[in-house]
């Protein structure tokens, strides 16, 4: 079975590291990258994005738009990363696809890809 490939877009190196580290252990295969206008990224080879809300002075909620508006015929999943207190609104708001908080618990981390690529086991999504 050909591993899920996911870009990673994050500028702080340390949090880019740690989050393809914990997702290679998971089995994913992992493109990492600070942050590149929405038509430079690699989009079309990736499966799903985890994107930080805050790349290099932009935010990452318009960096999704952008990504949704320029690739909408790939369908690609975005995960919106971030310490804002209102990141569900901001993720509805982009139309990203999850969301996860900064500082983040791993298994959190790793149920909310899954569940973006729509691989999660029955018992974890509640569907039987």
């Amino acid at each position: 079975m050909k591993k899920k490939k996911l870009l990673i877009v994050e500028d702080d190196r340390d949090i880019r590291d740690i989050v393809s580290y914990i997702l290679e252990c998971e089995g994913f295969e992992i493109v990492a990258t600070n942050y590149q206008p929405a038509h430079q990224l690699p989009v079309h080879t990736a499966d799903l994005i985890l994107l930080d809300e805050w790349v290099d002075k932009k935010e990452g909620h318009m960096l999704c738009v952008e990504i949704k508006d320029i690739h909408k015929d790939l369908h690609v999943p975005v995960i919106i990363l971030s310490t804002a207190h209102n990141i569900e609104d901001i993720a509805k708001t982009c139309k990203a696809d999850g969301f996860v908080r900064k500082p983040f618990d791993v298994d959190e981390l790793v149920i909310e890809v899954n569940k973006c690529l729509n691989c999660l086991p029955p018992k974890l999504t509640g569907k039987v």
